[in-house]
């Protein structure tokens, strides 16, 4: 709990009077930098883009929040369907929509106004396959849970400790459909209607998704086999009055952003991110990173020396078998930048 609250006195000092523009949603991670801002920059502007993919409920819980915080708030109205580039659904369709939302944020007239234009990445984002994170680069973006090395788990704890309630639906709808199958209002809406009915069946489960393919429902929760029959078929009979076809439960429990550390034949320790690695642009920021000590780092044909750590292109970072492989695993996470592949 001491490493947590030093994270967050950390964060809180990396914000302090640095007047800001947060892209806000309501989730935990912005709902946290929200929070600090309120206490150490209370000038600040929250900034939430409405683009008809979220819960039915997600634009008037951030102007709660926002009251709640006592900070400015401001809505930008996109009809992302309008757009073929993420109506298509293709493979960078977050990308594509995080680059929409952050160029409609920085083209308020007062953006310049302001010192950080900030985000809610955390380090643990950096274990999953979010192509969105490309944006926060090229839009020179400030990720300053990344920057303090705060991981979900961190943000958690702190919100819990702090008493500070978030919403748990503040993901993309479209991020439910099956890749290059079309979204459509019909589908979105069904969808945020199926996992109302969902939360309200399974109210325990932290995290429900139902994704949609090819009007087929698919059940995902964090703890799959404590549905019960019962229950499940309640689920099913609901799901297919609302119009879906077949309903079916994923076995794999839903989860984010976990360290899945391995070990091969040579005794090292292995954490193999969902990504390739841009080796140079890592390299540099790793240079540029004052917790990291630059005389034991070293760029290599196909990857990174630093230490005893290696980081490969093909995003394999690993180190011989050692107790302190997380710790110098998150120290290093927070420089690793992705190839752009879309």
């Amino acid at each position: 709990m001491s490493e947590v609250i030093s994270k967050y006195k950390a964060l809180c000092d990396f914000l302090k009077d640095k007047k800001c523009i947060l892209a806000f949603s309501g989730g935990s991670d912005s709902t946290l930098l929200a929070h600090v801002l309120s206490e150490v920059s209370p000038d600040s502007l929250l900034v939430t883009v409405d683009n008809n993919m979220f819960a039915h409920d997600f634009i008037s819980y951030t102007q709660q929040k926002a009251k709640e915080f006592n900070l400015q708030h401001k809505i930008i109205e996109k009809d992302f369907l309008k757009k073929f580039s993420f109506k298509s659904n293709p493979k960078g369709r977050c990308y594509n929509c995080r680059k929409i939302m952050f160029g409609s944020i920085k083209k308020l007239p007062e953006f310049n106004e302001y010192d950080y234009f900030i985000e809610g990445t955390n380090v643990s984002d950096y274990l999953e396959d979010r192509p969105g994170v490309l944006i926060n680069y090229e839009e020179k973006m400030i990720s300053p849970l990344v920057e303090c090395e705060i991981s979900k788990d961190d943000v958690l704890t702190i919100l819990e400790k702090l008493d500070i309630t978030y919403s748990q639906n503040t993901t993309c709808l479209a991020t439910r459909i099956k890749l290059n199958e079309e979204v459509t209002s019909e589908k979105l809406k069904r969808i945020d209607e199926a996992e109302e009915i969902a939360k309200q069946i399974l109210p325990e489960m932290s995290d429900i998704r139902i994704r949609s393919h090819e009007d087929n429902a698919i059940i995902v929760v964090n703890e799959p086999f404590e549905i019960g029959n019962e229950r499940l078929f309640q689920l099913k009979y609901a799901l297919l009055d609302l119009g879906f076809k077949k309903v079916v439960l994923n076995l794999m429990r839903y989860h984010k952003g976990e360290l899945n550390i391995k070990s091969d034949n040579e005794g090292n320790m292995i954490q193999h991110l969902p990504y390739n690695i841009d080796l140079h642009q890592t390299y540099k920021h790793m240079n540029n990173n004052e917790k990291l000590e630059n005389d034991h780092l070293s760029l290599e044909t196909q990857h990174i020396k630093y230490d005893d750590i290696t980081i490969s292109e093909n995003g394999k970072i690993s180190m011989p078998e050692n107790t302190d492989f997380e710790d110098k695993l998150f120290k290093v996470i927070t420089s690793i930048k992705r190839r752009k592949e879309i």
